[in-house]
């Protein structure tokens, strides 16, 4: 999936799941592949969680999201955070199974802690025989970008008169 090109396809659809699964019909490849294509390509903020029977696998996150202030990282064995529509649908293996799809508005501080709350879509779906669900948080109102200007300011200041030494 070369990346100029993934990109300029994601973009011509709904940011979010929708566009996954039709990128992945377009590319042939996997919906969790693409996905984490997604989060490795996006401006946006993206996470992508794959879980097994209410466990974390593996989570892929875009720069933006790796962004937020004292992000709690997501390790593998750590459980779904309860509450939120992913925990509920890895309840139910039939759900699962049948690979259905839920979303919800949460607010990031649910999945991933920290400091900064904000609103993301959190996207859900039960992929099959596989006994696994693929989430994925999205939001474009999470990153450097967004920043109150005073944060901005006071990072840029701090970094002008920060001590560097020639060697």
């Amino acid at each position: 999936m070369p990346g100029k090109a993934f990109k300029r396809e994601m973009d011509r659809h709904e940011p979010g799941l929708s566009a996954v699964l039709a990128v992945a019909g377009i590319c042939r490849t996997s919906r969790t592949a693409t996905a984490i294509r997604y989060a490795e390509t996006s401006d946006d903020a993206v996470a992508v969680i794959v879980s097994t029977g209410g466990v974390i696998d593996y989570c892929f996150l875009s720069d933006a999201m790796k962004s937020l202030p004292e992000l709690k990282w997501l390790r593998k064995g750590s459980p779904l955070p309860g509450g939120t529509v992913t925990a509920s649908l890895a309840e139910n293996s039939k759900r699962v199974m049948n690979g259905e799809r839920v979303a919800d508005e949460i607010d990031v501080m649910d999945w991933l802690g920290g400091r900064k709350s904000a609103p993301v879509s959190e996207e859900v779906l039960g992929l099959g025989r596989y006994g696994k669900v693929l989430t994925i948080l999205h939001s474009n109102s999470i990153g450097p970008e967004n920043e109150p200007e005073e944060e901005r300011e006071e990072e840029n200041l701090r970094e002008s008169w920060t001590p560097r030494f020639w060697r």
